[in-house]
């Protein structure tokens, strides 16, 4: 009896995990169909469907790292948005890239080589607001404001951490 009952509350506990961490996530798209969209590389998982404008991308409560990400603005757009990742045993990448209504899509981060993502610098005009959810950590609550970069003369702001060893597992982007 005790095994039985053991048996039903792991499972309930397994369904209230998966429940929450789909929690949030948008209608699946296999194409990128918003403002400003982003996709998210997962450990164990690999390319997860686009998100768009404020939904969050990844995964949480699995310790699952977000290994790389693409980003596309819609054709014609006007949004400029450059970032380059800080990754685990690396650190900041040499290479920004900038997507904009001309140069649509590209990506930060190294897909399938198994190297976590723990930070992401980014300038946007228009100004986007973002949050990151770190492993041990939870959401941050908002980007931080890093200063000027040595690649563009937009404000820099950053998600996630560095130095600490934390993965980002999730993150979402939105214009202001």
């Amino acid at each position: 009896m005790l095994k039985q009952i053991t048996r039903v509350v792991a499972a309930l506990a397994i369904t209230a995990a998966a429940t929450v961490t789909t929690a949030g996530q948008a209608v699946a798209r296999s194409e990128p169909t918003g403002t400003f969209c982003y996709q998210a590389h997962v450990q164990n998982i690999g390319w997860q469907d686009w998100r768009c404008d404020g939904e969050w991308a990844g995964t949480t409560g699995r310790a699952l790292a977000v290994e790389a990400v693409r980003f596309h603005v819609q054709p014609g757009s006007s949004i400029r948005f450059c970032a380059r990742a800080h990754r685990a045993n690396y650190g900041w990448d040499d290479r920004q890239v900038c997507v904009n209504g001309s140069h649509t899509t590209d990506q930060i981060g190294i897909d399938g080589v198994n190297v976590a993502m723990e930070a992401i610098m980014f300038a946007s005009s228009p100004t986007m607001n973002a949050d990151a959810h770190i492993s041990n950590d939870g959401w941050q609550g908002g980007a931080a404001y890093v200063g000027a970069s040595e690649y563009n003369t937009l404000p820099n702001y950053m998600i996630g951490t560095t130095g600490r060893g934390l993965p980002i597992e999730a993150f979402w982007f939105q214009v202001a």
